[in-house]
């Protein structure tokens, strides 16, 4: 049987989930871990590789169509026109393997104290000392220019941690 999309109600795909395995359904939805900063510290977060769907196998089609369709949490099957959308097995092995073997992280952001090489912008080339997170994507760093220590904010993409 192939899988199909379902498209969830924003933010709701955990709720779907729980209410279709409750159903005997056979569901998969990814999930990756990223480091968010949240009140100036940085955590890790699972949130979903696709925010907004997870994937399903349905053993009686028309049966759970609709079962699947008035579920909390779903807000409709994705479809293109009247044709289910349906999703590869060969593809939902691959990103099973991957949740399985490690949880997929995303560029993890600086930790204060942590010593970068500035890659991007005015301060190319740069050494520079993270002392406080800024935000959800930037820093602010400290950096010696003419002389003299200078601070500067950066997003975390311009960065890249120095080994060692």
């Amino acid at each position: 049987m192939p899988w199909l999309v379902v498209r969830t109600k924003p933010r709701q795909e955990l709720r779907a989930l729980q209410n279709l395995e409750n159903q005997n359904i056979q569901v998969f939805l990814p999930m990756l871990t990223s480091s968010k900063v949240r009140r100036g510290k940085r955590v890790d977060i699972d949130e979903p590789m696709f925010p907004g769907y997870l994937f399903i196998q349905l053993t009686d089609t028309l049966e759970n169509l609709h079962k699947v369709k008035h579920t909390f949490g779903v807000l409709s099957i994705l479809r293109f026109g009247q044709k289910l959308a349906e999703v590869n097995d060969e593809l939902i092995v691959e990103l099973q393997k991957l949740n399985e073997q490690h949880s997929v992280r995303l560029k993890s952001a600086p930790e204060p104290g942590d010593k970068v090489t500035i890659n991007d912008g005015p301060f190319k080339g740069f050494l520079a000392k993270v002392i406080k997170l800024d935000g959800a994507s930037r820093c602010i760093v400290l950096l010696d220019w003419l002389n003299q220590q200078v601070s500067a904010s950066v997003d975390y993409s311009q960065i890249e941690k120095n080994q060692g």
